[in-house]
């Protein structure tokens, strides 16, 4: 994978929310529990404070939208039967990451923070 591509992999906060996840997650992940945990970063809640409406959107986003790219790039695999995603063990993916160490925001744990409440 070329840098540009891989850069173009790591645009999107949700491509990284979920590469993130699927890292801390070395047997995969189901895509309910992946959109749960996407839509609480996002949110910046916690998993189970995250509204059913949130993990739908962000169930939609992922399965008609990010899935099909990172699979396309062979950085994920997807079991549509089981419903699963976990890393491909490629090495689309090392490059991926290899990429993803330039940028500063990498891991995304900035997503986790709550937001600050500045007053001005």
């Amino acid at each position: 994978m070329k840098k540009t591509e891989a850069f173009r992999v790591l645009a999107s906060a949700d491509r990284q929310l979920v590469l993130h996840e699927l890292v801390e997650r070395d047997d995969g992940v189901s895509v309910d529990e992946l959109s749960r945990h996407v839509a609480a970063r996002r949110h910046k809640i916690t998993p189970e404070t995250v509204s059913s409406s949130a993990v739908e959107r962000a169930r939609v986003r992922l399965v008609h939208t990010h899935l099909p790219q990172l699979v396309a790039t062979d950085t994920v695999d997807v079991d549509w039967d089981e419903r699963r995603v976990s890393l491909t063990d490629d090495e689309a993916t090392a490059e991926l990451f290899e990429a993803a160490t330039e940028l500063d925001s990498w891991p995304p744990d900035d997503l986790l923070a709550p937001p600050s409440r500045s007053r001005g």
